[in-house]
């Protein structure tokens, strides 16, 4: 085995059993397709690090033979039973970097958002990357977006969803209907930034608008726009990733 070429990510997760266990998620880039059997080998202590913070390589079995000349992406899970109660954060390296990650609040961001509507009808939920299997036109940045309202249910990954950082907040958006001659639907969601300041779950307040374009029309007037504007109650949470 080898050690892979870079991390580039590092999740951590306390699952819920007794003892606790630690679910810890690494994801790398290696330089080639064909790497195989991924692990996170805990480095040996003699004594307990003085901060807390453990140790891990990640490393991989390399092709034998011909292989995709192409950074490909990796991942690794170990799950780490009865682990000591001093642990701070784990550090998982690689042959060109590493990367900690803390089990208190100091990194911790929402991984999942719910939104209803003032009937507690769940309407929207966010999640900033993927958490499910991938497929195979998908990366693991990708994001989802899933809408339910009078226009029917609808799933947006990846390029269908438009992200725009703006003085409001986060402006997500994403088409329900394109703009052919009957006019097009699209809709927009305002995420606020939100801290979970070491909860697992925070509640808020935002809006959501449908966007109106009418279709074709002979010597058009007005505005070509109309906007419908949808309270939302939000829940932002940092949910384990099975």
């Amino acid at each position: 085995m080898k050690t892979i070429r870079e991390v580039t990510e590092v999740r951590l997760a306390v699952l819920e059993s007794f003892p606790p266990k630690l679910r810890i998620t690494a994801t790398g880039n290696v330089p080639t397709g064909g790497w195989s059997n991924p692990q996170l080998n805990p480095v040996v202590n003699i004594q307990a690090p003085p901060d807390g913070i453990y140790d891990f390589d990640f490393v991989a079995d390399p092709p034998e033979g011909p292989a995709t000349q192409v950074i490909s992406s990796i991942q690794a899970v170990y799950v780490w039973d009865s682990f000591p109660a001093d642990v701070k954060g784990v550090r998982v390296n690689a042959a060109q970097n590493s990367i900690t990650a803390w089990l208190d609040d100091r990194d911790q961001q929402p991984n999942r958002y719910t939104f209803s509507d003032c009937e507690g009808v769940k309407r929207v939920i966010f999640f900033p990357r993927a958490l499910g299997p991938l497929g195979i036109s998908e990366s693991k940045s990708d994001a989802q977006l899933e809408y339910n309202g009078s226009e029917g249910q609808f799933v947006f990954r990846g390029d269908d969803i438009s992200q725009e950082q703006t003085i409001l907040g986060l402006l997500i958006s994403v088409t329900l209907q394109p703009n052919a001659d009957a006019g097009g639907l699209d809709f927009a969601l305002i995420l606020p930034p939100v801290q979970l300041g070491g909860h697992g779950r925070q509640e808020f307040e935002t809006m959501g608008i449908k966007i109106h374009s009418r279709g074709r029309v002979i010597r058009p007037a007005g505005a070509e726009l109309t906007y419908e504007v949808i309270k939302l109650s939000g829940i932002a949470e940092d949910i384990p990733i099975l």
